[in-house]
């Protein structure tokens, strides 16, 4: 499996809070399956994880590269971010302050939970026009589009991918993004499921669980499609697979 979105890097965000603490993750991950990981630090958090591109940020990662080869520990790591969505964010990513997802043409990207869908479409397609594509985390879990998700199917037809987190399929944000999580899931509005990893004993990066309840409660088609097929191609930069092809 690969995982488009973690926050294993040390000492940056919210995520991992040391070098120990990172390897531990990077060792849960591969034991539950997990061959490829990329590391998306929160980005663009004005005041609190800005984490624009640097080469302090660029030395962390390849210092934890380094940790991780050096304990031994079967996992590929890359880089991106998770690019928190603001109005001046297509400038930034012409600017060069702002990764994509291992330097490709996808970049995640976030919202405030309470923004509007209005907010996100237009910042959404600034980046596109700006020549990347974004991979939306975690819509699930916007209240707007908690009342009312159509606007993901136009995303989605315009070549944008929408990342679902595996927590939110057993209640871990609460009953809105559960809900929209399997409703999003079961009309195929997603591109891929990743674990947005924080640490080891809660939001960790095991992947294994939601890849068998895939394989046996939908297909092993679709857990192929969402967990490695889909994420390889973002890796690769790559066209991405509707899951509607698999699920209709």
């Amino acid at each position: 499996m690969i995982d488009i979105h973690s926050h294993i890097l040390p000492e940056v965000d919210d995520g991992s809070f040391d070098m120990i603490c990172s390897i531990e993750m990077a060792e849960m991950a591969a034991e539950s399956g997990v061959e490829a990981m990329i590391a998306t630090p929160h980005c663009n958090q004005r005041g609190c994880f800005e984490n624009y591109t640097s080469e302090e940020l660029l030395g962390r990662f390849r210092t934890l590269k380094s940790e991780l080869k050096h304990s031994d520990v079967p996992l590929e790591l890359y880089l991106g971010m998770e690019v928190f969505g603001t109005e001046d964010a297509a400038e930034l990513y012409r600017d060069g302050r702002l990764l994509t997802l291992n330097g490709g043409r996808y970049m995640l990207t976030e919202f405030d939970f309470g923004a509007e869908a209005h907010f996100m479409d237009t910042v959404l397609y600034n980046l596109l026009n700006a020549g990347c594509t974004p991979i939306v985390a975690h819509p699930e879990r916007y209240v707007a589009l908690q009342y009312s998700y159509g606007i993901v199917e136009k995303w989605l037809g315009d070549g944008m991918g929408i990342q679902l987190n595996k927590g939110s399929f057993s209640g871990r944000f609460g009953r809105g993004a559960k809900r929209l999580a399997y409703e999003l899931l079961e009309q195929g509005l997603v591109t891929c499921i990743a674990s947005d990893a924080h640490g080891v004993t809660t939001r960790t990066p095991d992947l294994g669980d939601i890849y068998e309840y895939l394989a046996m409660e939908y297909s092993p088609e679709l857990a192929e499609l969402l967990l490695k097929n889909n994420p390889r191609r973002i890796l690769q930069s790559k066209p991405l697979v509707k899951a509607q092809e698999i699920l209709l």
